[in-house]
């Protein structure tokens, strides 16, 4: 069994790991710019009218709101909300 010692090479390995690892930071650093809740809205005001964003999370909340009421008229005003609320995010979207 006695032959040859083997001779591994590890050369730019250091480097291939740091790299990766950068790779990841920016990928995750992307990622949150994008996933953040805070950042998010702020590029949805800042790229449609203001006031239609407002009256769109308006709709919404207020559809939430009132869709668990027994009354028929809070049921309704709810659907009337929610449609609201999609023409807004449709106009949105667009």
């Amino acid at each position: 069994m006695a032959g040859k010692p083997i001779r591994i090479e590890l050369r730019g390995l250091a480097n291939e790991v740091n790299d990766a690892q950068r790779d990841l930071q920016n990928t995750l650093g992307a990622l949150e710019e994008k996933l953040l809740p805070q950042r998010a809205a702020r590029r949805l005001v800042e790229r449609h009218d203001p006031a239609l964003v407002v009256a769109g999370v308006a709709a919404a909340g207020l559809a939430l709101g009132l869709i668990r009421d027994e009354s028929v008229a809070a049921r309704t005003a709810a659907l009337i909300a929610a449609a609201a609320a999609g023409a807004v995010v449709y106009r949105l979207t667009r």
